[in-house]
């Protein structure tokens, strides 16, 4: 069973969009996805058109995308926000909206995709991951689950479903090829538009160093998930990091194109040679492994799924 596992990395969504080119150009093609925070946008629109042709689609999506219609709001109306208690310096009116018009014409709930999709969140209230969608209730809104995963706390405000408070799911795990591989997938395309555990310079000026602090946090969620690919023989993790234009700022959306180009470049030059995460472990010591790890739960959720990454595969 194939997978393409789609990380966070917020404006780098492009790359992204490149990547998924060259892999389809390939004939690779998914069982299913999953997507968190940026990635999850990319995967709900591919899921909801179900052909190679969303990306296209999706290239016009990130066209339309811009620093003003995702953290709209100037300087006076932040500080007022802030003032009165607000959840967030910034409204998700206009990320909603740029969702919804592009989405709602293809697919409103988890039941009117053509591709299986899983999409992370993070749940303020049990300090979880939530998982969209449950596997027997897929009536959840598409909209509210893309927009729960990519909302940063503190700049856009949590999304309440049911009796939880929701945000970005790269908070918990932004890498989610672990949630892959505990889906049952046995071959995993995992792109990765964040972090990718190379050392980098000495950081500087407390944006940078709490964006850092942000990567070092959410970097973890990738070790992990490659030390379990190698631990497993019966997974075939391909890991295609996609680093280009590392320098644009995190509020520059003007550079839909290149990136998707370079997005597409990185992984035809990977693909020429692929070479996925080698297993270390025999099936012995990956199956005692796998019997040591449990899985915690949490209540019930209508339409959505608590989930504990214990990445034990399913059969």
């Amino acid at each position: 069973m194939i997978a393409i596992a789609l990380t966070g990395g917020g404006n780098r969504g492009p790359l992204q969009v490149g990547a998924l080119q060259a892999l389809f150009a390939h004939g690779i093609w998914p069982d299913f996805v999953v997507g968190t925070s940026a990635g999850a946008l990319n995967a709900i629109y591919l899921a909801a058109d179900g052909t190679p042709a969303a990306t296209d689609r999706l290239i016009e999506v990130w066209r339309s995308v811009n620093f003003k219609s995702v953290y709209a709001g100037n300087i006076f109306q932040i500080v007022w926000r802030f003032l009165r208690g607000d959840d967030s310096f910034y409204s998700s009116a206009n990320m909603r909206q740029i969702i919804a018009s592009h989405l709602d014409p293809l697919a409103r709930t988890y039941a009117d995709l053509k591709l299986p999709c899983y999409i992370t969140t993070s749940d303020l209230r049990t300090n979880r991951l939530l998982l969209f969608p449950d596997e027997n209730d897929k009536s959840a809104a598409l909209v509210d689950s893309v927009l729960a995963s990519a909302s940063l706390p503190g700049l856009h405000p949590p999304v309440i479903f049911g009796d939880t408070q929701l945000v970005d799911g790269g908070v918990v795990d932004n890498v989610p090829a672990g949630i892959a591989m505990a889906k049952g997938a046995t071959v995993i395309y995992l792109l990765n538009v964040g972090y990718g555990g190379t050392s980098e310079g000495q950081a500087k000026g407390v944006s940078q160093i709490l964006l850092r602090t942000l990567n070092t946090f959410t970097a973890q969620s990738l070790f992990q998930d490659l030390e379990r690919a190698s631990a497993d023989p019966a997974i075939q993790l391909h890991y295609i990091h996609l680093n280009d234009l590392a320098d644009i700022s995190f509020t520059d959306f003007s550079h839909v194109d290149a990136m998707v180009e370079a997005g597409r470049n990185t992984a035809e030059r990977y693909l020429r040679n692929p070479q996925p995460v080698r297993p270390t472990a025999t099936p012995a010591e990956a199956s005692a492994r796998s019997a040591q790890e449990s899985a915690r739960s949490v209540p019930h959720l209508r339409g959505a799924q608590p989930f504990t990454p214990s990445y034990r595969r399913t059969p």
